[in-house]
């Protein structure tokens, strides 16, 4: 049944009401705004972390996952980092809900764009934590620290071939994390850059007490090979120099 008001003195009375309705209804489907955690820490000289989370939608209504990426930049000192995380929201009448987030630990050892390489980590949502992980502390704050570490090898890439290529890899970067605690709270994930520099194949240096010498000899290549007994060398390329050893360069 449809009806309209025709006085005007009644809509006059009725409209602000109804406009209130209005307004009051807009405001609880943004209600759920606001939810969020802090991604905060440390990061080494010539680093750089980018987090992309990732969500889906929580209340069965017909939307899509999305992700928010964030993102420190590098800097030649090191840096504070701080990222405000939603952990849900709305998107329209979808609930969007956090369900990870990955993380790209950038690391450059030159100012080529080949020197610049990463490693993963990742924050797991969980509805409960696995057993032994680490839980928040009293005031809030989860703190972590990860190692990065580098691992060289000789390129076999044409426009860098047998120069020093280096692989970033990262331990302990990332927690579980349960979805019903996560709001307020501080993740507070710090990265190291180790000083001990190391072979990427095992067998294929030599450490000597002037440093690292690659070997070669039984095959015959031009690149890296396991080292032989007694052990012969090859030289290599670093920043324009011909070398003998790793990382002095010379002898």
């Amino acid at each position: 049944m449809r009806f309209s008001i025709k006085s005007p003195h009644l809509r006059a009375l009725l409209w602000p009401g109804l406009l209130g309705l209005s307004l009051s209804a807009c405001s609880s489907l943004s209600s759920l705004a606001g939810e969020s955690f802090t991604l905060e820490g440390e990061l080494p000289a010539n680093f750089s972390l980018k987090a992309q989370a990732h969500y889906g939608v929580a209340n069965g209504c017909d939307g899509r996952s999305q992700a928010k990426s964030f993102e420190s930049g590098f800097q030649s000192d090191p840096q504070q980092y701080r990222f405000t995380i939603p952990v849900s929201y709305r998107e329209g009448l979808c609930e969007m809900r956090l369900a990870r987030v990955g993380l790209f630990i950038h690391g450059r050892y030159g100012d080529k764009d080949w020197q610049q390489t990463y490693d993963n980590g990742d924050l797991v949502i969980v509805d409960k934590l696995p057993e032994g992980a680490p839980t928040f502390q009293s005031n809030g704050t989860l703190t972590k620290q990860a190692e990065c570490s580098w691992l060289f090898k000789l390129s076999t890439a044409k426009s860098r071939f047998g120069q020093i290529d280096k692989i970033l890899t990262c331990k302990n970067a990332g927690a579980h994390l349960v979805h019903t605690e996560l709001s307020n709270k501080v993740v507070s994930l710090s990265f190291r850059e180790s000083a001990d520099e190391r072979p990427y194949m095992n067998g294929f240096w030599l450490k000597t007490t002037i440093g690292w010498k690659p070997c070669t000899g039984r095959w015959g290549t031009e690149l890296e090979e396991l080292c032989t007994e007694p052990p012969q060398f090859k030289t290599f390329e670093m920043n324009g120099r011909a070398c003998t050893v790793y990382p002095n360069c010379t002898e």
